[in-house]
């Protein structure tokens, strides 16, 4: 039998996400993941959240602690909010739950990738907007390709290129939309800028946070979502009753009442390199955990780092071709890479 002639249209021509990553590596900087693991006290804490587990039993369906945790960090309520198995759940829970089959999906290019995958995989059409010379968004030109749209989606900051878009066009964005405003922030604990003051009075603003980069929790594939109670119970129809397994959750209940001195030590080494680099390299001021860098030969680039056991992220076509993307990681990780740099690749 021809399988693929029963796979649906918008999957035929989606070829799978491939970040292109080196596999054999001695130092991992190419997802903007945490350098820093969970501290010793924590991992104890969560050992003993869960050895308490019921492995039995379905986790709890409505994440109630969690949420309510959430809710009471954020200033919201708890019916604002929804966890997901990461961010990428969240994202095609937004986008099955608020687009029909041939819908506009509309971003910002470049931007997180999952946006486009994800709207192709849900038979929405993915449109892409491109940024100005200063990776900054066209606020005028992403509302005209939205007329008619389901879902803007917007990450703050942007990744790849680690910049937050200009705030009075963001602003500009939300307020005159006439779709739903997905606003990522996924890396907002190492940016400290949010948009979460504009949902009040407001039913088509999402905020997206995660767990996986200031929570060095990346592997428990934890995220979650803010947004108006008109939305998330449109949400809570789509989502899978279980979603969220019960280690993850054992895992949050932690880490929302711990602290880390890891999100400062990233920022004061992103700041570090970005100094270094900038009269040789142009390199994207960062609000994020990682630098966007314009290397000469982005081949010659991927050889070196290879080379040296360095898993960087380098893009090989488009927009941003021949820019490699470095995730800040620990001081060492850092001096490795710098010594690659120098070399003038």
């Amino acid at each position: 039998m021809n399988i693929g002639r029963l796979q649906r249209k918008s999957v035929k021509n989606l070829a799978a996400y491939d970040p292109g990553l080196l596999v054999d590596y001695k130092y991992k900087l190419d997802a903007n993941e945490n350098g820093f693991d969970i501290t010793p006290k924590a991992r104890k804490k969560i050992l003993r959240e869960i050895s308490a587990v019921h492995f039995n039993r379905y986790p709890d369906p409505a994440t109630g602690d969690i949420r309510a945790a959430l809710a009471k960090k954020n200033g919201v309520k708890p019916e604002n909010v929804v966890i997901g198995n990461g961010s990428d759940e969240l994202i095609h829970y937004l986008i099955q739950a608020f687009t029909d089959q041939g819908d506009k999906i509309v971003f910002p290019s470049p931007t997180f990738e999952m946006y486009r995958i994800l709207a192709m995989a849900n038979g929405a059409e993915p449109v892409a907007v491109g940024l100005d010379e200063r990776f900054d968004i066209y606020e005028k030109e992403l509302l005209k390709k939205s007329r008619g749209a389901g879902i803007i989606f917007l990450a703050y900051p942007n990744n790849p290129t680690g910049n937050c878009f200009s705030r009075e066009k963001m602003e500009y964005v939300i307020r005159n939309a006439g779709c739903l405003v997905v606003v990522d922030e996924a890396y907002f604990e190492f940016s400290k800028k949010t948009f979460i003051n504009l949902m009040r009075g407001r039913n088509n603003l999402v905020i997206l946070r995660t767990f996986s980069k200031a929570f060095s929790m990346a592997g428990a594939r934890l995220g979650y979502m803010l947004a108006h109670r008109d939305v998330t119970e449109i949400i809570n129809k789509v989502r899978l009753p279980y979603n969220v397994n019960a280690l993850s959750q054992a895992c949050a209940r932690v880490m929302l009442k711990e602290k880390s001195a890891a999100v400062e030590t990233i920022l004061a080494e992103r700041e570090i390199i970005y100094d270094l680099l900038k009269d040789d390299y142009p390199v994207i001021k960062s609000d994020a955990n990682f630098l966007l860098i314009k290397v000469k030969d982005g081949a010659k680039a991927r050889k070196l780092f290879e080379k040296s056991g360095i898993s960087i992220r380098i893009f090989r076509d488009g927009a941003l071709k021949d820019f490699l993307r470095l995730t800040i990681g620990m001081p060492e990780e850092n001096r490795a890479a710098l010594k690659i740099m120098r070399r003038g690749v």
